[in-house]
């Protein structure tokens, strides 16, 4: 096997579009809105009426959802901030997951996965902490049923692990990475946390911390496959590099001017590897 085919394209899934703004009655023509995961910049006449039809058909899709049906297409999802906010819909309700990510709400239907701005969460007409309750809880029942592809993936005498799957989801299942970790790989010594990456929605990149040996794998190996899976995946999330350590994250990865990244460890993981941080 190849070294990318690690992160091979999974097979094609629903195509995601932000909800139009719609006003009812009468409905004014549905405006289409670009994929929040979509790389592709400026879009072909034939993607923007691709576009078109889906978000048309998301809107339709909302228009007949009860609230038995709307609560259980609610997922919560990890997506790039970046991304939202360069939509101009408005994500104001968005919470910070770790720097560069967000976690917004999403509705799972059969057409489309569609994001959910402000608007449509004002339109709910409910209280923002048991709509993101619930699409959390959806997603945790997605974590739990959901197949993944868990991969140790080798170079020389130094390794990570790779987490696969179909889902679209697959990559948000980070909002839960004590739990997900314990069940993706149960055996390993997590005393020091993990160090993590989301490079595109159906990937995550893993690595334990339990030694000096595994800290400097992830150190070194984590942030060069971020971002060459980033570049390379469908929908990218973040090309960055993240510790997990006691349900705190810590972003380890500053991007320079030229676009590259550079890493810090983490003041755990310095302590670990037994290197003392200067004051200042």
């Amino acid at each position: 096997m190849g070294l990318f085919d690690k992160f091979r394209a999974p097979r094609p899934q629903e195509d995601e579009v932000p909800a139009a703004e719609v006003s009812r009655p009468p409905a004014p023509p549905v405006l289409a809105v670009p994929d929040i995961d979509d790389d592709a910049g400026p879009f072909s006449d034939d993607v923007r009426e691709h576009l078109e039809r889906l978000t048309a058909a998301a809107d339709a899709d909302i228009a007949s959802l009860d609230h038995g049906a709307f609560d259980a297409a609610l997922t919560s999802r990890l997506v790039g901030a970046e991304r939202i906010h360069g939509t101009g819909l408005g994500f104001n309700y968005a919470g910070r997951f770790a720097d560069h990510v967000h976690e917004v709400l999403t509705l799972d239907l059969p057409t489309a996965i569609v994001t959910l701005p402000d608007s449509r969460i004002a339109e709910t007409g409910r209280r923002l902490p048991s709509l993101i309750n619930k699409g959390r809880h959806n997603l945790m029942d997605l974590l739990e049923n959901c197949e993944v592809d868990i991969d140790r993936v080798t170079e020389g005498r130094r390794g990570l692990w790779t987490i696969i799957g179909d889902s679209p989801y697959t990559a948000s299942f980070a909002r839960f990475l004590n739990e997900a970790a314990h069940r993706w790989l149960p055996d390993v010594d997590d005393r020091n946390g993990w160090v993590f990456a989301m490079p595109y929605r159906h990937a995550i990149l893993l690595q334990p911390c339990g030694t000096a040996a595994e800290v400097r794998d992830a150190l070194e190996l984590v942030p060069e496959w971020a971002q060459r899976m980033h570049a390379d995946g469908i929908s990218p999330l973040s090309q960055h590099t993240y510790h997990w350590v006691d349900r705190q994250i810590t972003c380890l990865t500053t991007e320079t001017e030229d676009g590259s990244l550079t890493v810090r460890p983490s003041e755990v993981l310095e302590q670990v590897l037994g290197i003392g941080r200067r004051a200042g």
